[in-house]
């Protein structure tokens, strides 16, 4: 088993969650050109002074055989 992690961080505005952030599209899309399994979805918040939360959500996956060809190629 290959797993990988793919790790999307932002600075967000108070009180906002991922569903239906700004961010939601674009984390959406990666996630449609993934060809694997998801093993794992972790989020992590830390308060910015004056500017919000910053957020990371790491998304850990296994991709297919055939995608993992493709990497190595």
């Amino acid at each position: 088993m290959q797993e990988r992690v793919k790790v999307f961080t932002f600075i967000s505005g108070h009180g906002e969650t991922v569903v239906g952030s700004p961010h939601e599209p674009h984390i959406n899309q990666w996630l449609s050109t993934i060809k694997g399994q998801i093993v794992d979805i972790t989020q992590s918040e830390s308060e910015r002074a004056g500017g919000g939360h910053h957020v990371t959500l790491c998304i850990w996956y296994v991709p297919d055989e055939e995608s993992q060809a493709t990497e190595t190629a």
